[in-house]
């Protein structure tokens, strides 16, 4: 895995679908991607924890996304963007609480690990976005990741 390419060309098509919350994740920035978290149902919430438990489901997975979060990490440090990406991290985290506060009436409770679990991926995702030059593999892996989700940015 390497940590090469140009970031700004974020041209990444991803089409996911969530019932009625629907995203693409083209291009897609990080206003985008929190109006989206913090729109999120319980249900979305469940599809997505599915999604990343499934993207690390073995042994590999595990790898692959401790490579990611390296790469993150020195692009980040490399772009003197660390600042950038913790703001980043915690405004993902507090759209992610948000979600969750306005769960409506007629839907499930979450549990507290479903949400730590979300907001946690969601916080690495959003300091993938602000990482600047060099992030692209990482960040096509995260997108991956968020499989069931898109945003129409």
């Amino acid at each position: 895995m390497g940590c090469s390419g140009a970031f700004a060309e974020r041209t990444l098509n991803f089409d996911l679908n969530l019932g009625a919350w629907s995203v693409v994740l083209m291009g897609m920035e990080l206003d985008a991607f929190l109006q989206g978290l913090s729109r999120l149902s319980s249900a979305d919430l469940l599809s997505v924890a599915a999604a990343i438990d499934a993207a690390h489901s073995t042994a590999a997975d595990e790898v692959e996304a401790w490579e990611d979060m390296m790469c993150i990490d020195d692009c980040l440090r490399r772009n003197g963007r660390s600042r950038v990406a913790a703001r980043a991290a915690h405004d993902a985290v507090q759209a992610v609480r948000h979600a969750t506060a306005h769960v409506g009436p007629t839907e499930a409770a979450l549990d507290n690990t479903v949400v730590t679990h979300v907001a946690r991926e969601a916080a690495l995702f959003a300091r993938a976005l602000v990482a600047g030059e060099g992030a692209d593999s990482a960040v096509a892996h995260l997108i991956a990741e968020w499989g069931p989700i898109t945003a129409a940015a």
